[in-house]
């Protein structure tokens, strides 16, 4: 059984085997000098994960005490004391399948860089739970920032290899040495400089370094799994990658590093409309998707009632908007203006920054204390939905077939009442239970409005913005995007004219988790327009707070056993977990 579920759990990753400890472990070194694992763990799933005890043999018997380990997964999740690899650990917490708070990059990457450049026989170890999606945007981070100075290459020391991989390479060596006169190295194009070449392609060579490397080598006619697979966390190294190469909005991080930006201040946009196109989905589709409502019904887990029959007729698709805790980030914001290298290399840390209001960057994220990653990191801030009978069109193409457009428009709290109630239909959860803004969005709102008349929702530009569609109560796909990345720049002052809206369309493969009735998918467009600096915006705080237990659960969004059933109907169980994994956090 527990040989199943590591293969379940494995995804397809590459493993490490070290006969001298007797020890199998799902590890990987990237380079000599970055190492990604899978969670540490104990109990029952240290079986089919890593266990913590071999973990830590293993590394002390190849490195004694020159390693570093960075662990990304939030208390809540998975959690374990620093004390067992005698605190040489730190913690950069966020949620599991999503794109982090943006200033967590540059920290993580220059805490690896500083302990890196302490002795040259020192690695980093970086683990998630999978040891995948999470551990690979944060070593492609470290890489990126670190290009300039060291070139990025596969391992090339043996105590990096498998024994057997070890061969292979000198097999390869000595066949190379006979057929060629130049030594040639055909494993890593890499690219010298982000002068030389664009930030793109260097991109793109770490990203596929890391799958090279981290994934197993694909059967005769398969494609290779990606390693950083979720479209949002590939966007989110592309953000990366314009910041160390100083092509990022100007206007990001500004402020002195003394004081928190005043919000009011900062570049805003107005998010006017949500658009979602999707295909008719066939008769299996929609069977499954009735199953997965009937099965849900019956076992009294959905939170919004049977709505397929609404579903498939005028649409019910929505939106829901989120992003990470106000505070949470504006502290992670100062914290990297504090540690940001005075020459302007956002991957270098700045001498002298241990401390900041008296704490030190680990303080922030002690696991004794659990401050932010505890309970629910992400809340929700406002929804979209369809406001009028023409919000939902449908046509006809040649090459598309049937298409159904929905075009949503911002939710006051009287028009999600209607939508909660054209989802309900039962009377387990009253349908005001979970209209409450979130009490840390609803301490600070602002750049937020849900007022349908005012046009749109204020957002802050340089913020992280979650997207997740539902049709009814069941989950379509996500996707996490930063504005100002996407609008024309220089953000407008108060004599430049009104631009015209920005259009940001992603495809299907570009969101995340299309799984279910989500593979009907075509495109998600988002709509936004700056606002100038004499706009007047009349952004309250709403008169009611949640309480503190409502605040770290969304009553009123479906958590993802819908789609959970669908895609096991479907026998895709590695899709069934990711799905019911995802649509929860």
């Amino acid at each position: 059984m527990t040989d199943y579920i590591r293969r379940i759990v494995s995804g397809g990753k590459a493993r490490f085997k070290d006969e001298n400890l007797n020890v199998e472990l799902d590890l990987i070194y990237l380079t000599d000098r970055v190492i990604i694992m899978g969670y540490p763990a104990e109990g029952f799933e240290s079986f089919y994960r890593n266990n913590r005890e071999d973990a830590k043999r293993f590394l002390e018997h190849r490195h004694g005490k020159n390693f570093w380990v960075f662990n990304f997964c939030p208390i809540r999740e998975n959690s374990y004391s620093a004390s067992f690899f005698d605190g040489r650990v730190s913690r950069y917490p966020f949620p599991d399948h999503h794109a982090p708070p943006l200033a967590i990059m540059p920290l993580a990457a220059r805490e690896m860089a500083d302990w890196l450049d302490g002795s040259p026989e020192r690695v980093i170890v970086l683990h998630c739970k999978a040891g995948k999606g999470r551990s690979g945007t944060l070593a492609c981070t470290y890489l990126l920032s670190s290009i300039n100075n060291e070139k990025p290459t596969p391992p090339k020391l043996e105590r990096s290899h498998t024994p057997s991989e070890w061969a292979k390479i000198r097999a390869n060596d000595v066949m190379e040495a006979i057929e060629h006169e130049e030594d040639v190295d055909q494993l890593a194009p890499i690219a010298e400089s982000p002068a030389q070449k664009s930030f793109t392609e260097t991109l793109k060579t770490v990203l596929d370094l890391h799958t090279a490397r981290r994934m197993k080598p694909p059967g005769e006619n398969a494609k290779q799994k990606q390693g950083v697979s979720i479209p949002s966390q590939r966007r989110w190294l592309h953000y990366w990658a314009l910041l160390l190469a100083h092509e990022a909005p100007t206007h990001l991080w500004a402020a002195p590093a003394a004081l928190p930006a005043p919000r009011a201040k900062r570049p805003r946009v107005r998010l006017t409309q949500i658009t979602v196109r999707m295909r008719e989905a066939g008769g299996v589709k929609m069977h499954l998707v009735r199953a997965a409502t009937a099965v849900i019904d019956r076992t009294s887990l959905g939170k919004a009632g049977s709505v397929q029959a609404k579903a498939s007729g005028n649409g019910n698709v929505w939106v829901s908007l989120a992003r990470y805790d106000d505070d949470f980030v504006q502290l992670l914001e100062r914290w990297e203006r504090h540690t940001r290298d005075e020459g302007g290399h956002m991957g270098h840390l700045k001498k002298d920054a241990g401390t900041l209001d008296g704490q030190t960057l680990r303080d922030v994220f002690d696991e004794k204390v659990g401050k932010w990653d505890k309970s629910k990191m992400v809340r929700s801030f406002a929804r979209l939905g369809a406001t009028s009978n023409s919000s939902v069109t449908k046509t006809v193409t040649e090459t598309e077939g049937k298409i159904s457009t929905y075009t949503l428009h911002p939710l006051s709290e009287s028009g999600w009442v209607n939508i909660r109630e054209a989802l309900q239909e039962t009377e387990d959860v009253p349908a005001t239970d979970d209209i409450d803004i979130p009490a840390s969005e609803a301490n600070s709102m602002y750049d937020v409005t849900q007022s349908v008349k005012q046009g749109g929702v204020v957002l802050d530009a340089g913020r992280e913005v979650r997207v997740k569609v539902y049709m009814g109560q069941m989950f379509i796909c996500w996707l996490w995007f930063i504005p100002a990345f996407h609008m024309p720049q220089p953000p407008p002052n108060g004599s430049t004219p009104q631009q015209p809206p920005t259009k940001f369309t992603l495809k299907r493969k570009e969101v995340d988790f299309p799984l279910g009735v989500g593979t009907a998918l075509i495109d998600v467009e988002m709509e936004m327009e700056w606002l100038r600096t004499t706009d007047s915006e009349a952004v309250q705080p709403p008169a009611r707070q949640t309480s503190e237990e409502s605040a770290e659960g969304e009553k009123g969004e479906p958590a993802g056993i819908a789609a959970t059933v669908e895609a096991i109907a479907g026998g895709n169980l590695a899709d069934a977990i990711e799905a019911k994994q995802g649509a929860e956090d």
